[in-house]
């Protein structure tokens, strides 16, 4: 048996959620070659800095949730920043960034998902937004569980500390906002 077959018998043991993972593995492996022909590549996680960020809600906290966990939307599993807007009002995960002198091409990638197993009704969204520096730089409303993939291009920022906020709003009910967040992440070249 030539190895493309040997492949493919041992693709077909996979379980669907195991295909999943090596199938975004696999993603996240040609995105990092790509950054690598691109140029020296710079980048800031917000997952690996969510210790630093400040949580608030723009009214009550009651019912807000914010933490780092997998998160499952569409059958699709991602690390990702949950951020479950409180009962009335905005939740708001805020990062204070210093950008490196000298970075060009700045992007925000992300994507944005409903976790699996809410029972948010069709009528019924959830706000996302992005706000740098006290400005919006980019906003939806979502309803549907498959993530989202977005890359935005940031204002020019170099030498200069970013402030970057991640938001979610249920617009007045909170009920199944499963809100995430996945890998969000700064990235650009210097």
């Amino acid at each position: 048996m030539d190895s493309s077959n040997e492949m493919s018998a041992l693709w077909q043991t996979l379980s669907p959620r195991a295909r999943e993972q090596l199938k975004a593995f696999a993603e996240f492996l040609q995105q990092q070659e790509a950054r690598r022909a691109r140029g020296k590549a710079w980048s800031f996680s917000f997952l690996e800095n969510f210790r630093e960020a400040s949580i608030a809600a723009s009214a009550d906290a009651a019912g807000m949730e914010t933490k780092i966990s997998e998160a499952v939307c569409d059958g699709a599993p991602r690390l990702a920043l949950w951020e479950h807007p409180p009962v009335k009002g905005a939740a708001s995960v805020t990062y204070l960034v210093p950008i490196p002198t000298g970075l060009r091409k700045l992007a925000l990638i992300f994507s944005i998902g409903i976790r699996d197993g809410a029972e948010l009704p069709r009528d019924r969204f959830v706000a996302f937004r992005v706000m740098v520096n006290g400005w919006k730089l980019w906003s939806t409303l979502k309803n549907t569980r498959e993530w989202e993939a977005h890359e935005i291009e940031m204002p020019q920022l170099s030498g200069d500390a970013a402030r970057v906020e991640f938001v979610t709003d249920g617009m007045g009910d909170n009920r199944w906002n499963w809100a995430v967040w996945g890998e969000p992440r700064l990235e650009g070249e210097i």
